[in-house]
């Protein structure tokens, strides 16, 4: 619910759009790494232990990841897409004479989540936005399309943690977008505008792999993804011959199919087209800009596929705002269609 500040005014909406984040440059690639394997979320168990090993995966990985930084210009987007993101939620309110703020924060890089809300914060007090008398009422969105322990739950953590050491409500916390109605449909549309011809076509549709020792501690991640591919399928109808993969596998023990393996049974069905479909991701990164776009293609091409697309996810193509706006509109009881 919306309500109304003390002086009758309607209230200010302070909003924090917070996702993974990521090095701007060569030279925070090794913090940035250091800075996922020391998250207990992600590496349980002594953290003693966490920090030794947090350090040692750094060191290993450092210079392949600027490699693969360098591929794409040297610096992860997350930041300069969410910040476009809320200028755009922003607007959008504006446009429904609902006053929102929005700022970023990520939980791996800079700006990291307590500098975010404190500048959040700031950015809504007396000082800045002279006709707000009340405290602002505060939501964050998480940009993860699934729900996931070792993401939203160490985002939720961490803010939380932020928030009472500030003396702050965060009321509405937003995750799982994937359950908009913008994401469904989203998806089902642009895969049907890129297959042209759905009998010669197979439709990949992958998420980011797990671990399987996370896997032994997440509780819905799998089952979130399946029920997007299920709904998908159900829209597309039966003339799409459409899988779920998982991608960008960094071991053995990581959850799959592969997308190569799911695409090695799919060579030879009389599908000459292939569209692929990152459906865990809303913006561009190494793993769809290389992982699917370079290394998959380059597999498929290999396995007979003629004509390989892949689908740019929400945040290249603009409905990531419809779902932001949605599920805000959905979690404060506004009606998301005034």
């Amino acid at each position: 619910m919306t309500g109304f500040q003390a002086s009758g005014a309607p209230p200010l909406h302070a909003v924090l759009l917070t996702d993974m984040g990521g090095p701007q440059c060569a030279a925070e690639v090794r913090r940035y790494l250091q800075k996922i394997f020391s998250d207990p979320f992600i590496i349980p168990g002594h953290p003693v232990k966490r920090w030794l090993l947090s350090r040692l995966i750094s060191r290993m990985s450092t210079a392949k990841t600027r490699r693969r930084y360098a591929q794409i210009g040297g610096r992860s987007r997350a930041v300069s897409d969410a910040r476009r993101l809320g200028g755009l939620v922003s607007r959008e309110f504006g446009l429904r004479g609902i006053d929102v703020v929005c700022d970023v924060a990520t939980r791996y890089s800079q700006p990291d989540i307590a500098s975010g809300l404190g500048r959040l914060l700031r950015g809504c007090s007396a000082s800045a936005r002279p006709e707000c008398r009340e405290q602002p009422l505060v939501s964050v969105v998480y940009l993860f399309p699934h729900e996931s322990r070792s993401l939203t739950g160490s985002c939720e953590a961490v803010l939380n943690s932020a928030a009472r050491q500030m003396g702050v409500s965060v009321p509405y916390q937003v995750r799982r977008l994937s359950r908009t109605e913008a994401y469904v449909e989203g998806w089902t549309n642009a895969i049907r505008f890129a297959a042209s011809c759905p009998e010669k076509t197979f439709v990949l549709l992958t998420a980011h792999s797990l671990p399987c020792r996370l896997l032994r501690q997440e509780d819905v991640y799998v089952t979130e993804v399946q029920r997007s591919v299920e709904e998908i399928r159900r829209r597309l109808g039966p003339a799409f011959a459409v899988r779920l993969a998982w991608q960008s596998q960094e071991g053995r023990d990581w959850l799959g199919p592969s997308a190569e393996q799911v695409l090695a049974g799919a060579a030879g069905a009389d599908r000459e087209h292939l569209v692929v479909a990152p459906l865990s991701f809303v913006g561009d990164s190494t793993e769809t800009l290389l992982d699917i776009d370079v290394d998959l293609f380059q597999t498929a091409r290999m396995l007979g596929f003629e004509q390989c697309v892949r689908i740019p996810p929400p945040g290249r193509t603009g409905w990531l705002t419809d779902m932001v706006v949605e599920a805000l509109c959905r979690e404060w009881g506004v009606d998301s269609e005034q």
